[in-house]
């Protein structure tokens, strides 16, 4: 009884994984106009748009980048004065 749940599990987590490296590949070929990487299995924990730096302005948070402050940060921030 307990193997058949853990193979359902692993299972779905295996669908779901290779339906997000799908999913990234088809966003690689319509906006950038050419085929996929060779090595897609680097796309089920990457997105294809992300250029991997870090700091960049347009791909990482911009609370981060431009050091806004949150909604939470900022309701607390009006609350103090």
């Amino acid at each position: 009884m307990e193997d058949g749940c853990v193979e359902l599990k692993r299972a779905r987590r295996r669908r779901l994984t290779t339906n997000a490296i799908e999913r990234q590949k088809r966003i690689v070929k319509d906006t950038r106009g050419r085929s996929p990487t060779d090595q897609p299995h680097r796309y089920a924990k990457m997105h294809a748009l992300s250029c991997g730096i870090p700091g960049c302005p347009a791909c990482s948070n911009p609370r981060r980048v431009w050091r806004q402050r949150t909604l939470q940060e900022r309701r607390e921030f009006q609350k103090g004065e």
